[in-house]
């Protein structure tokens, strides 16, 4: 019976912004990945994990690369990466859920990860 009651998560926080952290780390940890970064439809990063300028960079082009139809050149700190980007709309804004890194298991990772980004911006 005891095992039912024990918490999955390890860190938790009722503050939005430390609650998204603590969410990307645990994934980026978990999947290998270099960083992973929550951006707004302007590339402003709204949550990341990993180096900050890797982040800022996968930010700022994550809106970019989601529109780009014939792929572009990536940004000196993402270039020879694996990135990926996956839309996210969120109370009818759209936002972006990008990685560096992952191999074979980043989308599971990425699903996961969306889940959870969503529940935890959507909460009030």
């Amino acid at each position: 019976m005891n095992w039912m009651l024990k918490e999955r998560r390890t860190r938790r926080s009722a503050e939005r912004q430390t609650a998204l952290r603590y969410q990307l780390e645990h994934t980026r940890e978990k999947g290998g990945l270099e960083a992973m970064v929550v951006a707004d439809d302007d590339g402003l990063v709204l949550g990341s994990a990993g180096d900050s300028g890797v982040c800022e960079e996968l930010g700022a082009y994550a809106p970019l690369l989601v529109r780009s139809l014939m792929g572009m050149k990536l940004p000196p700190l993402l270039r020879g990466g694996d990135v990926a980007v996956r839309r996210i709309t969120l109370n009818g804004q759209p936002l972006f859920l990008a990685t560096v890194g992952g191999g074979v298991a980043r989308d599971a990772l990425l699903s996961h990860s969306e889940l959870g980004v969503s529940r935890i911006l959507a909460a009030n």
